[in-house]
């Protein structure tokens, strides 16, 4: 399928409704993203694109220069194929020194036509937490009336801009919940983990939905980007009225994100996909990936099989476009998420390898596989991401 792409990125040869805004619709047997001009998107972002761990490579490389960084990295971002920032401008727990300019990057995206997400940062990542400090009461009328504020602050400067896909409320933020959970008031003794956690999030994503459609009835609602392992198949099924897509993290041999479509009627819009991570040396790690090639085939087959996967709207990769160079994450792992190294320079076997992947995005969307043939594909995956991994047991 030969194909042109409309202002925000949409394939003209896909059509959907032109309401004005992005939304979702079935076309052809799967749920797509629809721009606002009525044309079929597939997502496909990296979640980091600008953090506030690159401040020193931005002295290095840019002499400081926050919109020569920003405008490079954007040019980069989209010569390698990503068509939109499902992480926004940044996150809360990338951008904890508060050095990225949301403002002049949300500018940038408006004068590059690039479809961006906007962060309601309701629940913190534990990687924001200060030492003893823990997630807040989320039942407390001080935290509402908080929540209330800011959600109203916020779409009021977004709701009438039509190149946002839709609002999401961080990363990891029901991630280990169990001392978050002991921090609160008491409600039912005998419920187990995952029943506290369904409370929780229900009365969270019913508040805040409310609140984003007393300010804001046009875009789309994502919800936190959670760790796959936070909420189980009736936990998805509690939510679903309170979102317009499901956010699971990772691909994984245990959780089928056929099974969590069939059961809510929302399609899984896969919110920080991991292709493995590089360590140096000194912090060896017992999964990391053996070589940036083996990343770069990771990231081929990962975005084949979402691509592939009826039940998938759009995938947000867990990178950056270098690098990190400090925080939480290099400090705790020597983890090298990006897929230039500090210097700028390409790795070898991944840049390419993500560009390459990236060609041809609608052709392999608009023919998704049936349940055998994505079988196959998964187990090759698994068989490669198997091979290469260190360590794994």
């Amino acid at each position: 399928m030969t194909h042109t792409l409309d202002s925000y990125g949409g394939c003209t040869e896909l059509k959907g409704e032109p309401t004005g805004w992005f939304h979702l619709e079935e076309l052809g047997g799967r749920t797509w993203f629809v721009t606002p001009e009525g044309n079929a998107l597939f997502p496909v972002a990296l979640s980091h694109l600008y953090t506030g761990n690159s401040r020193e490579t931005v002295r290095r490389l840019y002499g400081g220069d926050q919109a020569a960084w920003m405008d490079d990295w954007l040019g980069r971002t989209r010569a390698l194929g990503f068509n939109c920032a499902l992480g926004g401008a940044t996150s809360n727990c990338r951008n904890s020194n508060g050095y990225v300019d949301v403002e002049r990057a949300e500018a940038l995206f408006r004068r590059e036509s690039f479809p961006y997400a906007v962060g309601l940062f309701l629940i913190p990542h534990p990687n924001e937490l200060a030492e003893g400090e823990e997630r807040p009461d989320i039942f407390a009328p001080a935290y509402r009336k908080w929540a209330e504020e800011m959600i109203a602050d916020v779409c009021s400067q977004h709701a009438d801009n039509p190149l946002v896909l839709g609002y999401y409320y961080g990363f990891g933020s029901f991630i280990n919940p169990e001392s978050w959970i002991a921090a609160l008031p008491p409600t039912n003794g005998d419920a187990d983990l995952q029943d506290r956690i369904r409370h929780m999030a229900v009365s969270l994503y019913r508040m805040a939905h409310d609140a984003v459609r007393r300010h804001d009835p046009n875009h789309l609602i994502f919800g936190p980007y959670v760790k796959e392992q936070s909420f189980n198949l009736e936990t998805w099924q509690a939510l679903a009225p309170w979102v317009d897509t499901l956010t699971p993290q990772h691909v994984n041999r245990d959780i089928s994100f056929a099974e969590q479509r069939a059961a809510t009627g929302r399609a899984v819009l896969v919110s920080d996909e991991v292709t493995g991570h590089l360590h140096d040396e000194a912090h060896r790690h017992l999964h990391a990936v053996r070589s940036s090639e083996a990343k770069g085939r990771i990231y081929a087959l990962l975005l084949e099989r979402h691509l592939r996967d009826p039940s998938v709207c759009g995938v947000n990769f867990c990178a950056t476009v270098h690098d990190l160079d400090d925080g939480p994450l290099t400090d705790r792992w020597g983890m090298m998420e990006g897929l230039y190294d500090g210097d700028g320079n390409p790795k070898p076997g991944l840049v390419d390898a993500v560009a390459e992947a990236n060609k041809g995005v609608y052709e392999r969307a608009a023919e998704a596989y049936g349940a055998d043939e994505l079988a196959e594909l998964d187990a090759r995956f698994f068989r490669t991401w198997d091979e290469a991994h260190t360590g794994r047991h």
